[in-house]
């Protein structure tokens, strides 16, 4: 796989796991829909200027969706993209949000299961309308 075909994968398994569309990311990165669906495709190439605003727009870094070395690769089993996110939006929170954040997320994992669901239930509702 060639590096324009790895960073649009990595582009748009970071933008599936945000349940964006291409025209939502084209949206937000300030980049045409067809642009971001060739660079998904490996079609197209892009300037480090397109790439930031899309990393931005998706939450993760320049190095989230580059090529890493095999000595470089994550041993962790529990990265995810996903946890990758959330670590790139947690370190743009101040000292307050992150204790605010990790009081919720501490009180959400002491609920009982048929809670959580409920509250899951709510949230992804919440974020559908696009609140």
């Amino acid at each position: 796989m060639d590096i324009k075909q790895y960073m649009g994968s990595k582009i748009k398994e970071y933008r599936k796991v945000m349940k964006l569309t291409t025209q939502e990311l084209g949206d937000l990165s300030d980049t045409s829909q067809s642009t971001i669906s060739q660079i998904e495709r490996g079609n197209r190439s892009i300037h480090v200027e397109s790439l930031t605003k899309i990393c931005n727009a998706l939450g993760v870094t320049l190095n989230d969706v580059l090529p890493i070395n095999a000595s470089q690769e994550k041993t962790d089993a529990s990265y995810t993209p996903e946890i990758s996110q959330l670590t790139n939006l947690i370190s743009s929170l101040s000292s307050d949000e992150v204790r605010l954040l990790t009081d919720i997320l501490l009180k959400v994992n002491r609920l009982p299961q048929a809670d959580r669901e409920s509250l899951k239930s709510l949230l992804n509702s919440l974020m559908n309308n696009r609140l």
